[in-house]
């Protein structure tokens, strides 16, 4: 059994703004600040060159959902072609995330992009990256933070 412990569902958007409003208004979460990435780990961390992203993040109850609209992509695929609606992943935080992604690609997995350390806001140290399960479902994981003490 691979330790890990579900952290969220992220969903691609081609409109940040639109999606935060539906799911607080609507659906009734509540949003945190829209944050930028464009750090040098985001194109490899995802795959996509030249990747620049806007995020939301939203909670409710014990519910996180991720909103990732791509400001910018070069080559293939395009910002646009990025922000297909309904595109998601799912993220997973694990002990071990080499051993993870072997055990993934062993079981017909493959990257998307490559392990990579990212180094701007509130998950900034975390080593992590995007990988696709044999069908194209993207797994994002994330390297648990070793234990203080």
């Amino acid at each position: 059994m691979m330790p890990h412990v579900f952290d969220h569902t992220g969903f691609i958007t081609p409109s940040l703004e639109k999606s935060v409003a539906f799911w607080t208004e609507v659906m009734g979460f509540e949003p945190r600040p829209i944050v930028e990435r464009s750090g040098e780990w985001v194109p490899p961390f995802t795959g996509i060159d030249g990747a620049t992203l806007r995020i939301a993040h939203l909670f409710s109850h014990d519910a996180h959902l991720e909103f990732i609209e791509f400001a910018t992509a070069r080559g293939e695929p395009t910002a646009a072609q990025a922000n297909q609606v309904a595109v998601g992943h799912v993220c997973f935080k694990v002990d071990d995330l080499d051993a993870t992604v072997n055990k993934i690609i062993a079981g017909g997995g493959s990257l998307a992009g490559k392990i990579t350390t990212i180094t701007e806001g509130a998950a900034a140290g975390i080593r992590g990256l995007y990988m696709r399960d044999p069908l194209g479902v993207l797994i994002e994981l994330l390297e648990k933070a070793p234990a203080k003490g």
